[in-house]
C-alpha cells in the first residue's frame, strides 16, 4: 500500500512536469530560477518533500495495520478455538494441539463447527472475536503492561471467558508453587470476580455431558468459577481456574494421536478431559440456556392455561 501510494504521487508529478512542459512554462520557471536566490530555488523540491512524507504512511505503521487486518479475517471466518502466546515455543505447540483436538471432537460430536484453532497475542491481538480463551500459566511470563489489563478487562466485561490453567494441580488457598506465583503477578490489575468451586449444579455439570469431575492430564485439584451472585454475562462466568492441564490431555500429533499420557485414569480420564472441553465450549456458546431448562414445565403449564 505504501509503495503504491508512491508510485501513484510520482505520476501525479510527471503529469505536471509534463502540463508545464508542454504549455511552455516550465520553460519560464527555469529561467526564472536563475534569477532567485539559492534558498528560495530549493522552496519547491522541499515541498515536494514534505508532501510525499505526508501522503505516504510510514511502512511500520501500514505493515502493523495489514496484520490486523489478516489476524481480523482469520479470527472471523469461523468459530475458533483462541489460545493465549505465552513465548515458550514447547507450551504454546501444546496449546495448539490440545485445541486441535478439541476442535475435532467438537466437530463430530456436536452442532458445532470449529476452525483450527488460533493463538492470540495479548498485547497486539484483538480477542472479542472469541467466547473462550485458553490461557496456560509458565513461570517465567512477564506482568501484563497496563493498556493489556484493559483490553482483558473489556473482553471479560463484554461477554468472553478465559479458562485459566495453572497446569501443575496446585490451587488450592494458600499454595506457593512458582506457577501459582506466576498467576497472581500476571492477574494483577485485572477486574477477576470472585470465585468458588464448581457447584454440584453448576451449568458446567450439564451443558452437554453430565458430570462433576473435570479432569485434564492431572486430576483431583479444585476446578474455580465466578460466583454465582456475581455473574452478569448472561450467567456465564468470565474467569474459569484450575491446574490440571487440559490442553495436554486434548492434544493429538499429526496422525491424530494422543501426544501425552494422562494420570491416574489413563484413556477413561482423557474422555472425560475432551467431555469436559465439550462442556466448557457449549457453556460459553450458549449462556444459561440449560439452566433456564428447569423452567420450561412452568412455562408450557402457563401456555396450556
Amino acid at each position: 500500500k505504501p509503495w503504491l501510494l508512491l508510485l501513484a504521487l510520482l505520476l501525479f508529478l510527471a503529469d505536471v512536469i509534463a502540463t508545464l512542459a508542454l504549455s511552455g512554462l516550465l520553460v519560464d520557471e527555469l529561467l526564472a530560477r536563475k534569477l532567485r536566490p539559492a534558498s528560495v530555488r530549493g522552496a519547491p523540491l522541499g515541498a515536494a518533500a514534505v508532501l510525499i512524507l505526508l501522503v505516504t504512511p510510514s511502512d511500520l505503521t501500514a505493515q502493523q495495520s495489514s496484520i490486523a487486518d489478516r489476524f481480523a479475517l482469520e479470527a472471523s471466518q469461523a468459530t475458533r478455538l483462541a489460545y493465549v502466546i505465552t513465548g515458550a515455543h514447547d507450551v504454546d505447540s501444546v496449546s495448539r494441539a490440545g485445541l486441535t483436538g478439541l476442535s475435532n471432537v467438537l466437530n463430530q460430536r456436536t452442532a458445532v463447527e470449529t476452525g483450527a484453532p488460533i493463538g492470540v497475542n495479548l498485547d497486539t491481538d484483538e480477542s472479542a472475536f472469541f467466547s473462550l480463551v485458553y490461557w496456560p500459566i509458565t513461570a517465567d511470563q512477564r506482568a501484563l503492561p497496563e493498556e493489556t489489563v484493559g483490553k482483558l478487562n473489556r473482553f471479560m466485561e463484554t461477554g468472553g471467558t478465559i479458562l485459566i490453567d495453572t497446569r501443575d494441580r496446585n490451587l488450592s488457598s494458600g499454595a506457593t508453587s512458582p506457577l501459582l506465583q506466576s498467576l497472581r503477578r500476571l492477574t494483577r490489575g485485572l477486574n477477576l470476580p470472585p470465585i468458588e468451586p464448581i457447584p454440584p449444579t453448576h451449568v458446567l455439570t450439564k451443558a452437554f455431558y453430565l458430570m462433576q469431575a473435570f479432569p485434564g492430564r492431572w486430576t483431583g485439584g479444585q476446578v474455580w468459577v465466578e460466583r454465582g451472585d456475581s455473574r452478569t454475562n448472561d450467567g456465564v462466568s468470565r474467569v474459569i481456574t484450575g491446574g490440571h492441564d487440559w490442553a495436554a490431555a486434548w492434544a493429538i500429533d499429526d496422525a491424530g494421536r494422543p501426544m501425552f499420557p494422562v494420570v491416574p485414569g489413563g484413556e477413561r480420564q482423557r474422555e472425560m478431559a475432551y467431555r469436559f472441553g465439550v462442556n466448557l465450549v457449549m457453556y460459553t456458546l450458549t449462556g444459561n440456556y440449560k439452566s433456564d431448562q428447569v423452567h420450561v414445565p412452568a412455562i408450557l403449564e402457563r401456555l396450556g392455561q
